[in-house]
């Protein structure tokens, strides 16, 4: 029995502003399992942010693939991303903003 419900394979994430190029992610690998606590520990700019982001669906890798269950998020419409966020999916964001 297989209890992987989030694999990453291959995570590549890359910035480009004019001739700069910021590689924030180079082919991550990455099993989470059912029950799992995970720690993400890392010094500032080393691509933690970058990496939540694309597992909890904000954002898209410039490569790589990510899966939940059986479903690519990579290549997910937004109707499946926003019922991906809603249910399995929770931030506490360092900096929050009461607008």
């Amino acid at each position: 029995m297989n209890d992987v419900i989030l694999e990453a394979r291959g995570l590549t994430k890359v910035y480009r502003s004019g001739e700069v190029v910021v590689h924030a992610l180079r082919g991550v690998d990455l099993d989470l399992y059912r029950g799992e606590l995970v720690v993400l520990l890392g010094p500032s700019g080393s691509g933690k942010s970058t990496l939540l982001n694309i597992l909890g669906g904000l954002d898209l890798p410039t490569a790589g693939s990510v899966r939940f269950r059986d479903h690519d998020l990579a290549t997910a419409d937004e109707r499946l991303l926003t019922g991906y966020r809603r249910d399995h999916v929770g931030f506490v964001f360092q900096f929050y903003n009461l607008v």
